[in-house]
């Protein structure tokens, strides 16, 4: 048994249950160390039960090895949820209360007939997901080198008269072909005044001569995501656009030199924050400074103002300030950082920057 499980289990402890039910696929793929699809997990010191059905079981007994018990369900899921519960004798079983759907939570209930009772938690797996292990980061910086390799590449593809839509195609080949499973969401291709909405959706607007090409990408590696920003230009960058760049360059180095093990998150997000607004943007710098990643595009920890917890090594998230000017044009670098034993270390390096 791996020791993500038995971690678990004295979490479980801490809490007073006796099992918890997972139905993120993120946290299961955690917990079992492989992909997870359409399943559950059931943990407990008595036992660990995978279900899922037909589709998946030849897959899941190549990689649960003594981790869990494979319990293939070809009828109710949820029927066979509550009655392995009820069979290692567990009395209080924990589930993800932001990630099952009142009517699962429903169905499981009936079955169980009060049998055991089922309690609500947060973050149990996800807290301990924050510090990647050696694997973990391996995964992460094959993921980085994908799509780094994949903004060099764009660069000779970006021109004016293509889409927006075309250059998003070009990229899903690319990183197809590079190792990549999937994009880790839907890439960001804003040009010109497009490049003021933060999470854009790409289009048929072609790009243009003496404008902005903001790109945000991320890819999937053996389940593990990347998620870089870079803006290029067509033509001639006008005096406005370079100001802006350098600002928003400037308050993310801030932020980057601050980074540390104990470093509280707010601080991170306060410096770039107080440095954007000191040159006049504070209005326009709209969300967090960053976010963590790994098995989700978007996971804890959060770098943002009101987060007082502090950096540990291990931990990976993004530095992404952004200035956006309504109807003009919008400027964010993003880059993927490791708190190290000391200092920090820039996974996406100065690619494109």
């Amino acid at each position: 048994m791996n020791l993500r499980l038995k971690s678990a289990y004295s979490q479980l402890k801490e809490r007073g249950l006796d099992g918890l039910l997972l139905s993120l696929p993120a946290n299961i793929s955690y917990l079992t160390e492989s992909l997870s699809r359409d399943s559950y997990l059931l943990i407990s010191e008595k036992g660990n039960i995978y279900f899922t059905d037909s589709r998946y079981t030849e897959e899941a007994r190549s990689f649960l090895k003594d981790n869990a018990r494979l319990k293939e369900c070809n009828g109710p899921v949820f029927k066979c949820i509550a009655r392995a519960a009820l069979e290692l004798g567990l009395s209080s079983v924990g589930f993800e209360e932001r990630h099952l759907p009142f009517a699962e939570f429903s169905r499981i209930k009936e079955y169980a007939k009060e049998g055991f009772a089922l309690v609500p938690t947060n973050g149990i797996i996800e807290d301990r997901r924050q510090v990647k292990d050696k694997q973990e980061i391996a995964r992460i910086r094959k993921a980085t080198r994908i799509t780094a390799l994949s903004l060099q590449h764009i660069r000779k593809f970006l021109k004016p008269g293509i889409k927006e839509v075309e250059v998003v195609a070009e990229l899903e080949r690319f990183i197809r072909y590079q190792g990549a499973r999937a994009s880790a969401f839907d890439i960001i291709v804003a040009s010109g005044h497009n490049s003021s909405q933060p999470h854009h959706l790409s289009g048929a607007r072609r790009l243009k001569d003496n404008e902005p090409v903001l790109i945000d990408l991320g890819v999937d590696f053996q389940g593990y995501k990347s998620d870089l920003t870079r803006v290029f230009f067509l033509g001639k960058i006008n005096v406005l656009v370079r100001k802006v760049y350098d600002i928003v360059l400037a308050a993310q180095d801030l932020a980057i030199k601050r980074i540390r093990p104990g470093a509280e998150m707010a601080e991170i997000d306060r410096v770039a924050r107080e440095y954007i607004r000191s040159k006049g943007y504070a209005g326009y710098f709209t969300h967090n400074l960053g976010h963590g990643f790994g098995l989700e595009v978007h996971e804890e920890p959060r770098i943002r103002g009101k987060e007082a917890a502090a950096l540990k090594p291990g931990m990976t998230f993004t530095v992404e300030p952004g200035i956006y000017l309504p109807g003009k044009f919008g400027i964010r670098i993003e880059d993927m950082v490791l708190v190290t034993s000391k200092r920090c270390e820039v996974l996406s390096g100065s690619i494109n920057k």
